[in-house]
């Protein structure tokens, strides 16, 4: 089924995060996981000292969305907090495995806040909401860091025509290859507005194998949630996916399956696809038409009408609110193509150097349409 919409001339705008540091201060963040249960060894991708991502006011009161604060916490309970210079005190609202929310109040739109404790001092400017561009509008949310701008445009592209994209909330984690204007000129080309997010953070790192193994990865999922509750709250549906994954799906797009479902979520599958034996480098999403014999499934991926039950869940990289919920809900008519070798390497390389063994003649014929030179 055809689900283009009319191409925008419309390009994305560059948004800012009000985020807290604290490097120059002795406070550091624990590990997670202790030392002596074999999990955690030094790394420099363990994020130590962002005390929050972002800072928003909206409402009466300043979110900021954190890292697990462990051992922080008490520093800030026991910190003398200023907004615009008047006392506050910390509300914790929701704290997750890899993410906190707490409020400050401030009746009125505000513009710093100051933290001080015995020996240590920071301070920060506040974020507004940012919801106008992407109300009422299908969106795609994305993190991607040095991504070739190729597959960027591929990717939007691809869901414009395919899915009814209309706008695309793209996170930047810090790309050393391109800056933020470059995206968002690869962006509009493809016909897609929004915002691009620059957010050099640290990703943190993979733990060893075992239940403790992404405890260390605060970011992304802490992204998702302030994409949920600063940016897209008012937005149609959205669609959470990587740069190097294709959603397909029958009869209607993922984003009318999100908003027609009665808890407002469309919960997909994923299978591998491959460059073929004969394909060179560098690879294109369209060169990802072959399969292994064996077609091994890919974790779970979502859309979710933010305005419903499901939008107002906790947003994980692979699920929304319990895993009952994705058991129930996951659908036959949608899914995605997980393209091998669109991929940086950066987070293990043997997926580079997969062959395909089986031509996909649906995805050939999918991607030829969509991604035609």
């Amino acid at each position: 089924m055809d689900k283009t919409v009319t191409m925008t001339t419309t390009r994305p705008g560059i948004g800012t995060l009000a985020t807290a540091d604290l490097g120059d201060t002795p406070l550091r963040r624990a590990d997670i996981v202790p030392h002596d249960a074999g999990q955690t060894a030094p790394d420099s991708r363990y994020d130590r000292t962002t005390l929050w991502y972002d800072a928003f006011w909206d409402a009466g009161r300043i979110t900021m969305v954190a890292p697990p604060l462990l051992n922080l916490r008490q520093a800030l309970n026991e910190a003398e907090i200023r907004v615009d210079g008047t006392p506050v005190r910390p509300r914790y609202r929701n704290r997750r495995a890899r993410y906190e929310v707490l409020d400050l109040p401030a009746p009125s739109p505000a513009a710093r806040i100051e933290i001080a404790g015995p020996d240590w001092r920071i301070e920060t400017g506040v974020s507004h909401v940012d919801r106008e561009v992407f109300a009422g509008r299908n969106v795609i949310v994305t993190i991607s860091r040095d991504n070739d701008l190729d597959w960027i445009g591929d990717f939007a592209r691809y869901h414009r025509k395919t899915q009814g994209a209309e706008a695309i909330l793209f996170i930047d984690n810090g790309s050393t290859r391109y800056g933020p204007d470059e995206i968002v000129d690869v962006l509009g080309a493809a016909g897609l507005d929004g915002l691009v997010l620059p957010a050099p953070l640290p990703y943190g790192p993979m733990l060893k194998r075992g239940a403790h193994r992404h405890a260390a990865k605060f970011l992304r999922t802490a992204m998702l949630n302030l994409a949920r509750l600063r940016f897209l709250a008012t937005a149609r549906a959205i669609l959470n996916i990587d740069i190097d994954e294709l959603v397909w799906s029958e009869g209607q797009s993922v984003f009318d399956m999100a908003v027609r479902n009665p808890l407002g979520i469309a919960v997909f599958t994923g299978r591998w696809r491959l460059p073929g034996p004969s394909a060179k480098p560098p690879f294109r999403h369209r060169d990802h038409v072959w399969r292994s014999v064996e077609d091994h499934p890919c974790p779970t991926k979502y859309a979710v009408a933010p305005g419903r039950l499901a939008g107002r869940m906790n947003w994980d990289v692979h699920r929304i609110g319990p895993a009952a919920l994705r058991r129930f809900w996951q659908r036959s008519d949608a899914g995605y193509w997980h393209c091998a070798a669109i991929n940086t390497g950066w987070k293990y390389t043997a997926r580079l150097a997969r062959v395909g063994e089986i031509r996909d003649e649906r995805v050939a014929a999918d991607l030829a349409a969509a991604l035609a030179r």
